[in-house]
């Protein structure tokens, strides 16, 4: 083989073993990138900005999709979906969920995570989270739990046709959010502070409160609560 073959062999295989960025310098993540990079989960280890450029499917039970393991990051789901292997049928008090998921986003005792605009479907927990900011994501269709958030901020939200709880937050700033027939609460939290909220048509209370304020400004069934 000669050295020419040789280093364009080497240069292909570098090339194709290396993440895709964007032209913005933000990481691209889709169904082609995670099984490249071993499968689900998809581990994201350093700083920085992240970015789906395509839908993934995470098909494997009790499997999560992405798993943020470090501080200072920013995951932009770009308006695509993770989806997971969970059916939830029905709406309110009438949902019933199958299948074994995990997490669709995880990102455990981490600090400066965003994680903004898209869906998680199908899992036992959407989007769950410490120290975060979750910002207009749909979940939706998850066994436990569409959002789990402890201290922090969870803004313009969508959950809905969870199998329990739409979201769960604790010592947490929660505004602006639509929890809709969800299989239990609208949201249930402890500590913190939440407002200009929409909970309706779920299965229990709007929304089970111990500890936190309300800004008297939420919509609890056509109800200000």
């Amino acid at each position: 083989m000669s050295k020419t073959t040789l280093a364009i062999l080497i240069g292909a295989a570098l090339l194709f073993s290396a993440p895709a960025f964007a032209i913005d310098g933000q990481v691209l993540i889709n169904q082609s990138t995670v099984l490249a990079a071993g499968g689900f989960p998809y581990k994201i280890t350093q700083p920085g900005s992240y970015k789906l450029s395509g839908n993934l499917v995470v098909s494997a039970a009790s499997t999560d999709g992405i798993e943020i393991n470090v501080s200072n990051v920013t995951l932009d789901l770009n308006g695509f979906t993770i989806s997971g292997p969970v059916t939830c049928t029905g709406a309110g008090s009438g949902i019933s969920c199958t299948g074994t998921g995990g997490a669709g986003i995880i990102g455990p005792d981490f600090h400066a995570v965003a994680v903004r605009n898209g869906s998680v479907v199908g899992f036992a927990r959407g989007v769950e989270t410490f120290y975060a900011q979750v910002e207009e994501i749909h979940a939706m269709g998850n066994a436990e739990i569409g959002i789990f958030a402890i201290e922090g901020v969870v803004n313009r939200n969508i959950a809905s046709l969870n199998g329990q709880i739409g979201i769960f937050a604790i010592d947490s700033t929660v505004t602006e959010n639509n929890a809709i027939s969800n299989g239990e609460y609208g949201l249930e939290i402890e500590g913190g502070v939440y407002g200009s909220n929409v909970f309706e048509g779920n299965g229990g209370t709007p929304v089970f409160n111990t500890g936190a304020v309300s800004q008297n400004n939420n919509d609890c069934n056509g109800s200000v609560c």
